[in-house]
């Protein structure tokens, strides 16, 4: 089901898988401004941590058996009773190869202006068929596949003699989604607000363990400053608006991508998230062993990392993410500040004692 916030179209995803994969996109880029409504759009980065994933069986010569490895294989194991060894038996001879996709995906970005969540990130996989290994092995002297294992696709790993996997046919690009982030984040933040309320408003019996007298109290009256929490999603980018980044006109959508997701759990509640993904492309250590460092060395480590990204304050979005920065290290910074030790701008300070009182990160 086509969800509120996606724009994809089977225009648009036509458009996209028609159009020939080449260096830097250029040619996706025009198709994008001339031919869709993201006229603006950008390249921000790829993502290159997705496994491979079977597609096709072909015999020796190349001709297809199959079209889809998925279908096919829930078909053998039907008629062969469900059992690995059976359709190991009718087909280790055969000679057929299974052709497997390399996937890469690629995010773009139609910013809209204005606020620093009013944008479209578009994403598109790149594909490759390769073919590198027969389905089946000759011999069982590895073992057999268990059935899961067969039906995503680990058949034994036979692999056709030579040095490099055989590439078949050219590269395609097929669309992923096409988000609108400022729809998305609204739906989100709406979601998060209604449930925290409800929460909130749930009873408990509170025990006064000396007296053994109960009064009946909320969750919200039990946690101070319950209504003051806000979606971790939305702070980002308030965050972002209001510190030195957004001031000084970097757009969050060109320096970070957004990982979404959509979950309903079994009980029917909604849940809209994201994780924030860093579009820079230099390599950036991790900022470690700060614990003995005093805090002018440690600050200045800190603006030394703004100057890599090349943005002010990109230290503390990379702490929101947390694998460069760490929790800890924002805290001294807050702590020096407040001593006056370090002069941070106002705004960045402020931002700063707000993530301090209600912590937040992805």
């Amino acid at each position: 089901m086509r969800k509120e916030y996606d724009l994809q179209t089977d225009v648009l995803a036509t458009i996209v898988a028609a159009t020939s994969v080449t260096k830097n996109h250029s040619d996706l880029l025009t198709a994008f401004a001339t031919r869709t409504d993201y006229r603006s759009a950008r390249y921000v980065m790829a993502r290159d941590v997705y496994s491979e994933r079977p597609a096709r069986i072909l015999d020796a010569e190349d001709r297809e058996i199959a079209a889809d490895y998925h279908a096919w294989i829930d078909a053998q194991l039907e008629a062969h009773g469900g059992s690995v060894r059976a359709v190991w038996e009718a087909y280790r001879n055969a000679g057929y190869r299974l052709t497997e996709i390399r996937p890469l995906l690629h995010y773009f970005v139609h910013d809209r202006g204005g606020e620093q969540d009013n944008f479209v990130q578009l994403e598109v996989w790149e594909e490759q068929e390769f073919v590198e290994r027969e389905l089946f092995p000759r011999d069982d002297s590895w073992g057999l596949p268990r059935i899961d294992e067969l039906r995503r696709g680990a058949t034994g790993m036979a692999f056709i003699e030579r040095s490099e996997p055989r590439m078949l046919g050219t590269p395609r690009y097929r669309l992923e989604g096409a988000i609108d982030m400022q729809q998305f984040i609204s739906l989100a933040t709406a979601m998060y607000d209604r449930r925290r309320r409800a929460d909130g408003d749930r009873r408990l019996v509170e025990t006064n363990r000396s007296t053994g007298e109960q009064r009946i109290v909320t969750v919200r009256e039990l946690t101070p400053g319950y209504d003051q929490v806000r979606w971790s999603g939305r702070r980002f980018f308030d965050d972002w608006s209001a510190s030195s980044a957004g001031r000084a006109g970097h757009r969050a959508c060109l320096r970070w991508t957004f990982n979404t997701s959509d979950y309903t759990d079994p009980s029917g509640m909604r849940e809209l998230s994201f994780v924030p993904q860093w579009a820079h492309t230099r390599k950036i250590a991790e900022l470690k062993n700060t614990g003995k460092l005093d805090v002018y060395s440690l600050y200045g480590k800190l603006t030394q990392f703004d100057e890599r990204i090349g943005m002010p304050f990109a230290w503390y979005f990379y702490g929101l993410h947390g694998n460069l920065i760490k929790s800890g290290q924002m805290e001294r910074v807050l702590e020096a500040a407040e001593d006056g030790l370090i002069v941070l701008p106002e705004h960045d300070y402020q931002v700063l004692r707000r993530w301090s009182q209600h912590p937040y990160g992805f």
